[in-house]
Parts: C-alpha cells; structure tokens; sequence
C-alpha cells in the first residue's frame, strides 16, 4: 500500500456527491486539494494545488469535460485522470483513453474500489470498472460483426449444403490459403469460432 499522502483535484458537478466523496477520500487519507463543478476551473487548481490525481465526472456545470479539457489533458499527459460517472457509453471511454485518462470507474462504485484505483492511477496503472469493461467488449464484439459480402456469403451457402472445403475452393476458383482467410473473416464478423457457429448464426440472420 502506498504511504505517501495522495493530493487529488476533484471535479463534480453535484454538489452533494462531490462534498460526499471529499470526505470519505479524507477518511481514507486521501488528500483533497481542489474542489469544482466546472471545467474551465480544472486547469487553475491544477497550478495552485499541485495534485497528485485529477478525479472528474463526465458532465459538468459548464459541458462535457473530455472536449473541455482535451487541450489540458494533451499538455500534460503524464497527470494522473479518474473519471468517476454515470456516463460510460463506449465512445465516451474511447474518448478518454484517447486522452491518456488511466481510469474509468462509475457512481456505482464502492468507496474501497475508487479508494484502490486512485492509488492504483497515482501509481501509474490503469484502473477500469467492471461495467465499463463490459461496455467495452460488447462494443468491441459488436464492431467485429460488421456486414458479410457477397463471396462469403457464397461460401456459407455452399457450407451448408456439405461440401468440402476443397470443393468450394474449386467451384469459386481461389486458392486453398485465399479460401480459409476468407473463412476466418466470416468467423471474425460472424463472432464465432468454427463452421457449426458460423452456420447457426447465419441461418438465425437470414444470411443463407
């Protein structure tokens, strides 16, 4: 466990949960040196107290934070940033781990888990609340099952009805190699990992 006292710049928009979270940080030894709902005001503090951790919300007083504090965040891309919000759609955290923010945990946290990711940020590593985990895969999951072409389609349809893999190759005139990557990028767009998923799933999506 680290020692040291951390400083941390708070950023909320409501009041209450901020003055809330102020406290139990400080019955945790963590250190609260700034307090604000407004962006514009981040950068300042940052100066005057010399924070260890910035810990902000998505969305404050004065608008999104992310497009607020992008230039602040690009300056000083070796400061520490938590969000802690009810805001963890994919683009959001996208957006945030393409500004360096090292951690991303929602209003449904426990005080132990925010408590162990700001120590965990300080520290350098990255700290990610389960849901947004989550939020992330399934994004993840759902990019990969992009719009199957013609010629794949082709190869499930020629699947299904038995032939071989060395048969389809020949009926479409592509080489054996060509044959199995065009297989593996149904597979990837599809989400599965063999023929027998591929196949279900194209017969559930009207594919074939």
């Amino acid at each position: 466990m680290n020692k040291k006292t951390v400083r941390v710049l708070l950023a909320e928009k409501h009041t209450l949960f901020r003055q809330c979270l102020a406290g139990m940080l400080g019955n945790e030894g963590i250190q609260v040196v700034g307090e604000t709902d407004r962006a514009a005001e981040v950068p300042e503090l940052y100066r005057s107290g010399k924070p260890d951790l910035v810990i902000t919300d998505i969305q404050l007083s004065d608008g999104n934070a992310l497009d607020l504090l992008a230039d602040f965040f690009t300056k000083h891309p070796k400061l520490p940033v938590l969000i802690i919000s009810s805001y963890y759609e994919p683009e959001m955290v996208e957006k945030a781990l393409s500004l360096g923010v090292k951690g991303y945990y929602t209003k449904q946290s426990l005080l132990d888990e925010i408590s162990e990711a700001i120590l965990k940020v300080v520290d350098g590593e990255r700290a990610f609340h389960n849901d947004v985990l989550d939020t992330l895969l399934l994004s993840f999951q759902k990019k990969r099952r992009r719009t199957l072409k013609d010629d794949e389609i082709k190869i499930l349809k020629l699947c299904s009805e038995g032939k071989s893999y060395t048969e389809i190759s020949s009926e479409l005139f592509i080489g054996e190699r060509t044959f199995y990557r065009k297989l593996n990028n149904i597979f990837d767009k599809l989400g599965v990992i063999n023929k027998a998923q591929a196949l279900t799933v194209a017969i559930r999506k009207g594919l074939i």
